[in-house]
């Protein structure tokens, strides 16, 4: 059985969606769009880091997915489960890039989609 067969992480993506506030200002809201999506989370490499910050963009870790999971710089991600088990407080991910076709060292195609995890805030 391949890794692509049998990705360690299980995550909830989100739609966050801003509208106007009462007070003049704006407000996020968040809609679950997908649940239980197989994952694979992994920390971005210094050289990910450094050509996305050339961009002006932050990102810190990657994650790859079996099928496109057609997200957008609109949503966000809270890897669920880890290798099996609840994350009872998971940390929020704001998505950087849309999903990418990735090599995977032979294994097969894997969509690579490359965001900045944000510490607690799930």
């Amino acid at each position: 059985m391949s890794l692509l067969d049998n990705f360690p992480h299980e995550c909830t993506i989100r739609l966050r969606t801003r509208s106007a506030g009462t007070l003049g200002g704006s407000k996020d809201s968040r809609t679950v769009v997908q649940t239980e999506v197989e994952c694979w989370e992994q920390p971005a490499s210094a050289k990910e880091v450094q050509d996305f910050e050339k961009r002006g963009y932050a990102v810190n870790t990657k994650i790859y997915f079996t099928t496109d999971p057609n997200v957008t710089e609109r949503n966000e991600i809270l890897v669920t489960k880890r290798n099996g088990v609840a994350v009872s407080s998971p940390d929020l991910i704001d998505v950087v890039t849309v999903a990418e076709p990735d090599c995977t060292a032979g294994l097969g195609v894997a969509f690579k989609v490359m965001c900045n995890k944000l510490t607690g805030g799930g």
